[in-house]
């Protein structure tokens, strides 16, 4: 009890000093906040740089190596040889078999100029050079097989 009746002797002066105390505690916890702030910022930011230097790296100081490889797995040949058996008819008369040709295809999209393509194309291939529609492609197919047999 008779920490009461000083308490009340002093005018209150505890509670002024305690409320002084929570200020410096609340400013305390405020510079806390402000710092952790600071450091997660910096370690953002070097994380930023870091990722950003390595970007810049690969694409300044190793274009061309990517641009190697990515020519190497965008041009390559793959033979696809599948093997079909003929079809007979009841006479055993072939009425399907699997012939070996020759085969070359294009972009369209990535030709510059589909007239050059075909002069040049129709000169190595000994086809005339009109860009037709797909049926004239099938039709000199379809001849050519007939000539292979």
């Amino acid at each position: 009890m008779s920490e009461h009746r000083a308490h009340a002797a002093a005018g209150g002066r505890i509670a002024v000093n305690s409320e002084r105390n929570r200020k410096t505690v609340e400013s305390n916890g405020d510079r806390k906040a402000v710092n952790r702030l600071l450091i997660a910022a910096c370690v953002a930011l070097f994380w930023l740089t870091a990722v950003f230097g390595r970007l810049g790296y690969l694409q300044l100081f190793r274009h061309s190596e990517y641009m190697a490889r990515a020519q190497r797995q965008q041009q390559r040949v793959i033979e696809i040889t599948p093997k079909r058996g003929a079809i007979y008819d009841r006479n055993m008369h072939p009425l399907a078999m699997s012939i070996p040709v020759d085969s070359a295809f294009a972009v369209p999209s990535e030709l510059g100029d589909q007239q050059l393509a075909a002069r040049l194309l129709s000169g190595v291939l000994g086809i005339s050079s009109d860009v037709g529609s797909s049926t004239n492609w099938m039709a000199r197919s379809a001849a050519r097989a007939k000539k292979s047999l």
